[in-house]
């Protein structure tokens, strides 16, 4: 069984590979037995349904199984089919109504009565506006729609997301000068051959000669090869001159049937978990029984304020070490950290807070939700609370009112997102949205982890002002200097616009602490060489850098950077 593509083409260059007349061995290669071993051998797993590499040619086509038990490919050597490019039309030299012209099917004149009813997982397409006559594999849309895949030109596959949220290769795709090479998940065609009522017809040929030349007057000899546990029907056509065996061509055809049960193919197109869900325990604070213990997160395992039980409260927290976010932190693409939900691309998402002692926080129901690798993940950082949980989740939460505590990291996003233009319409700052959603607490002390928020902060907040428009505005306030970057501009703009030095140092004291710490790999904090708490470093900054934004969108809305209103010294 194939799990991999390079499985795959590692099995079809050997397969491929030339041999001399004068090799040891070649009247048995002539015998492909190592090619029906690799097709019995590629039948479930990834499947290879589409081969054009040296002399090996294989297409597959889904064909109705009723098609299959009325009309059987009697002749396993005498299909005529080689991959469609698509739909067609027909319409006749001399046709005068609608009843002459006519749509085609991609499959017709097959020489098989049940492969023309058959539907093709594939085409090969042809763009003539492209360089070079090579073709392109295209999936078909209907088996695209119903498995839900997409094609990711940087993974070379059709793909999807699994419940972790990580890309799975359902349809790969190698089309290079070596050959071109499709597979398929057959557990994921499956539900689909399900709904159709069909079996994958696997079309085979393998052309072997050192040379083919003259060989079409030469002694042939033919015999049937089947195999009803591979479900292998194949005629090997052999050559032959006075000296033995020359060439030999195999060809037939494998049909390959649905191997899961119906009932777990219907649970997938249902939604349902293959598999019962496991459950992880997590030391967590039951406030119910007034304990500290291992609690269950199976949710038949957990109390809630209706029904009256011993069970723990689905809302009782387990706590963790904040280490447990660098794993999320240090992968943006495929998790997003907002302020009190961590999001798995795809899959799952997660809600969380951080207590007064740094701890993480999640209520067990919340915990449950997650898939079974990610809650053993959560547990090997789970510990014993420290402290409870926080005054923000409480009042929320349990309180279910509206949160009045400061965050720097919510509200500096909220500025950012509704920072203002100046009167004029020029527009000073534009959103990075990728950077804008990365943007997150430091939670630990780790440096790398404090460097790594300094960086985001200063692309989002620093690489966010317009160097353009900043040099507009100075044109138009008298004091344009090329000479200064664009944070360097914008200090001497607000003061040629009269803003007061207060304010001016309230904007530019962490825009320039950003800098300098982005640019020379330093540390300017107010004179510091060092810094001992990354964290409460980050947050402060992150704080000041909110009023450095409040403070400059106050006086973009009042005017203070248009030269026909800015009058006089600016608060």
């Amino acid at each position: 069984m194939a799990s991999s593509m390079k499985q795959i083409v590692e099995g079809l260059r050997a397969i491929a590979a030339a041999r001399k007349r004068s090799d040891a061995g070649y009247t048995q290669w002539l015998e492909c037995d190592d090619a029906l071993q690799w097709l019995a051998a590629t039948a479930r797993g990834l499947v290879p349904i589409a081969v054009w590499m040296g002399g090996i040619y294989i297409y597959s086509v889904l064909v109705p199984a009723v098609a299959m038990a009325r009309a059987p490919v009697q002749n396993a050597g005498g299909w005529s089919l080689s991959a469609p490019s698509g739909w067609g039309y027909a319409v006749s030299a001399n046709a005068t109504s609608p009843e002459d012209a006519r749509i085609v099917p991609p499959l017709h004149g097959t020489g098989s009565e049940a492969l023309d009813q058959g539907e093709p997982i594939m085409f090969l397409r042809y763009f003539n506006g492209r360089s070079g006559k090579k073709g392109y594999p295209e999936l078909n849309q209907h088996i695209a729609h119903v498995l839900d895949v997409h094609w990711m030109q940087e993974r070379s596959s059709h793909s999807r997301l699994d419940e972790r949220g990580d890309f799975d290769d359902i349809v790969p795709i190698k089309n290079d000068d070596e050959g071109t090479i499709v597979a398929v998940s057959l557990d994921a065609l499956e539900p689909y051959m399900l709904l159709t009522d069909s079996v994958l017809v696997r079309l085979f040929e393998v052309a072997r000669a050192e040379r083919w030349g003259d060989i079409l007057h030469k002694r042939h000899s033919e015999r049937a090869i089947s195999n009803q546990g591979t479900g292998i029907d194949a005629r090997l056509v052999t050559v032959e001159d006075a000296d033995g065996p020359v060439a030999a061509k195999l060809r037939g055809l494998q049909p390959i049937k649905r191997r899961q049960p119906d009932q777990t193919l219907l649970a997938v197109l249902r939604g349902d978990c293959p598999q019962p869900p496991q459950y992880e325990s997590f030391v967590a604070w039951d406030f119910k029984n007034q304990r500290i213990h291992a609690c269950p997160c199976d949710p038949a395992c957990l109390g809630n304020y209706f029904v009256q039980s011993e069970l723990p409260y689905e809302t009782s927290p387990a706590f963790f070490r904040p280490e447990v976010l660098a794993k999320y932190k240090q992968d943006p693409d495929k998790y997003q950290i907002e302020e009190r939900v961590i999001n798995c691309r795809g899959g799952w998402y997660l809600q969380y807070d951080i207590n007064d002692e740094g701890q993480v926080h999640a209520y067990l129901i919340d915990l449950s939700r997650l898939p079974h690798a990610e809650q053993l993940y959560w547990r090997a950082f789970n510990e014993p609370p420290r402290s409870g949980i926080s005054q923000r989740a409480y009042t929320t939460d349990f309180l279910g009112e509206w949160s009045e505590e400061y965050d720097p990291l919510v509200a500096l996003k909220e500025r950012l997102a509704e920072f203002p233009t100046t009167g004029s319409g020029l527009v000073l700052w534009v959103p990075d949205g990728p950077t804008l959603s990365r943007l997150a607490h430091v939670v630990t002390e780790s440096r790398k982890e404090w460097e790594d928020a300094i960086l985001n902060l200063a692309k989002l907040v620093v690489d966010g002002f317009q160097s353009r428009t900043i040099g507009q505005i100075a044109d138009r306030l008298g004091c344009r200097d090329k000479e200064l970057g664009s944070i360097k501009q914008l200090a001497s703009c607000l003061n040629a616009a009269g803003v007061c030095n207060s304010a001016v140092s309230t904007i530019m004291e962490p825009l320039d602490e950003l800098w300098t710490i982005r640019s020379k790999g330093g540390i300017a904090h107010r004179g510091s060489t060092d810094i001992a708490q990354t964290k409460a470093h980050f947050r402060e900054l992150l704080s000041r850098c909110d009023q450095a934004i409040a403070k400059l969108g106050s006086l973009i809305a009042a005017g203070s950077l248009d030269p026909k209103v800015s009058k006089g010294r600016a608060a």
